[in-house]
């Protein structure tokens, strides 16, 4: 699959990580994990994937609105995450999404947001790149080569 440009990279990592902070903290009491789950596989977040630069530049308030009223996302009451958990989860979709040019949708069967919850307290220390390679060869995938070893020749 062809993601989004290299020049939007940092720019939708941020902004995905503060989308999911911003989540449960402007919704308290919403289940942030169904939030995660409604957001990555949206049509919103596929526009993202393929690099529209109108979503790809939005602000997490901005995207978080946008999303709430175009994909008619109703925030369910649950079980809140707090702390930067969301951050570091959205982050990490982000970057794992971009380093090995799946869909987000695919980031998401791959790796549950049950799994990414249970996994940051011991992955989150990890330098961002390296925790996404780490768990990228669990899943079984193989960064292309002269990639520095994380997934896209043109990092």
């Amino acid at each position: 699959m062809e993601v989004f440009s290299k020049s939007y990279l940092e720019e939708v990592v941020e902004n995905q990580g503060k989308l999911f902070e911003y989540a449960e903290e402007h919704w308290p009491g919403m289940d942030v994990a169904d939030f995660i789950e409604a957001y990555m596989k949206s049509h919103t977040r596929a526009m993202i994937d393929k690099g529209q630069p109108y979503v790809c530049t939005m602000d997490a308030e901005n995207l978080f609105e946008y999303f709430l009223e175009y994909e008619k996302y109703e925030p369910k009451p649950g079980k809140a995450a707090g702390g930067f958990a969301p951050n570091w989860i959205g982050q990490f979709y982000a970057l794992f999404q971009w380093v090995y040019g799946i869909s987000s949708k695919e980031v998401l069967k791959l790796l549950p947001t049950e799994f990414m919850f249970a996994a940051y307290p011991g992955a989150h220390d990890l330098d961002l790149y390296l925790a996404v390679h780490k768990v990228g060869e669990q899943c079984g995938l193989k960064a292309p080569e002269n990639s520095g070893g994380l997934g896209r020749k043109d990092i």
